[in-house]
């Protein structure tokens, strides 16, 4: 499965939209999919778009699994920045909760 996010808009920032990813994200994992996540044409993502996106699978899934199971395609550097911090700001809060 791809997910084209530039579908959505090229500035994402609502908690609500990345929680309507999140779940279809989720739902294709759960079915077996691969999903690659294309980010062409997205020129800025919030940290909370992130967050409720990529940040809160990883409540469901671990890490590995995600890494396993999908892939991030042409994120421009802020963005790329944005996702890797979520990701690792949630790795923290599990590891710290465990």
């Amino acid at each position: 499965m791809i997910i084209r996010f530039n579908d959505i808009g090229s500035s994402l920032g609502t908690r609500a939209k990345g929680q309507e990813i999140r779940k279809v994200i989720l739902g294709a994992l759960e079915q077996g999919d691969f999903v690659k996540f294309d980010l062409t044409g997205v020129k800025v993502m919030s940290h909370s778009f992130a967050d409720e996106c990529f940040g809160k699978i990883l409540l469901e899934v671990d890490l590995q699994f995600l890494k396993s199971n999908s892939t991030f395609k042409n994120a421009n550097s802020a963005v790329s920045k944005t996702i890797s911090f979520v990701l690792k700001s949630r790795m923290q809060d599990i590891l710290e909760t465990a």
